[in-house]
C-alpha cells in the first residue's frame, strides 16, 4: 500500500508541473498587443507619412514572427492608407487609422490641415525667415526688405517665379508660385543666405 500511494503523489506532481498548450490571453500567434511609431499625425493635404507597427508579446517584447498588420482608415475622405502603413492626406478632417495584427490592433488619429494662402519672409540681419516657407499652390509669398540691401534669385526650375534682382531695402515685395515643387532661392549679395518655399496642394 505504501508503494502505490508514493506512485500517486509522483503522478499527481507530474501533472501539476507539465505546460499549458495555446495562446493563453494573448491572440494568435503569441500577439499580445500592437504598438506604432507615432501616437499622432499631423499632414498639410497631399502630403504623406509613414505609419510603421509592431506585434509585441505579454512581456512587451518585440514578435519578429509576426503576420504583417492590416491597415485600415476611419475616414478615406480625409486620409488613405495603404498596405504597408503609408498615410496620405487627401483633405482638412480627420480620421483614425488602425493596425491590426493576428487580432490585436492600436490605432493613431491623423489631422489634416490645408496650407497657408500667403506667407511672410523676412530677413534678419542675413538670414531668410523662415528658412522653409510651406505655401498652398497659387499662393503668395511677401520678401520684406529691411534697410540692409538683399536680393531673392529663385533656382532656375519650372514654374519659378521672376526674380527680385539688385540690391533691394526697405520695401516688400510678392511673388506668387503657382506649380506644386520646392522653390529654392538665395540673396547673391550675401553668400550662405539661402531660403525654401515649399509649394503644396
Amino acid at each position: 500500500m505504501r508503494s502505490i500511494g508514493l506512485a500517486g503523489a509522483l503522478l499527481v506532481g507530474l501533472v501539476a508541473c507539465g505546460g499549458g498548450g495555446g495562446d493563453g490571453p494573448t491572440g494568435t500567434n503569441g500577439v499580445a498587443s500592437v504598438a506604432l511609431n507615432a501616437p499622432s499625425l499631423s499632414l498639410l493635404v497631399g502630403r504623406t507619412d509613414q505609419l510603421v507597427a509592431t506585434a509585441k508579446d505579454a512581456q512587451g517584447n518585440t514578435l519578429t514572427t509576426a503576420p504583417a498588420a492590416t491597415w485600415t482608415s476611419s475616414n478615406l475622405a480625409v486620409a488613405t492608407v495603404n498596405s504597408s502603413g503609408l498615410v496620405g492626406a487627401v483633405a482638412v478632417g480627420t480620421s483614425d487609422v488602425t493596425a491590426t495584427i493576428s487580432g490585436r490592433s492600436a490605432s493613431v488619429r491623423v489631422t489634416v490641415t490645408s496650407a497657408p494662402t500667403s506667407v511672410t519672409v523676412n530677413m534678419p540681419g542675413l538670414t531668410f525667415t523662415p528658412f522653409r516657407a510651406t505655401l498652398k499652390q497659387g499662393g503668395t509669398a511677401t520678401y520684406v526688405f529691411p534697410s540692409l540691401a538683399h536680393n531673392v534669385i529663385f533656382e532656375r526650375v519650372p514654374g519659378a517665379p521672376t526674380d527680385i534682382p539688385g540690391q533691394v531695402s526697405n520695401q516688400s515685395i510678392t511673388r506668387t508660385f503657382p506649380t506644386v515643387r520646392l522653390y529654392q532661392y538665395s540673396c547673391t549679395l550675401h553668400p550662405g543666405m539661402d531660403g525654401e518655399v515649399d509649394v503644396v496642394p
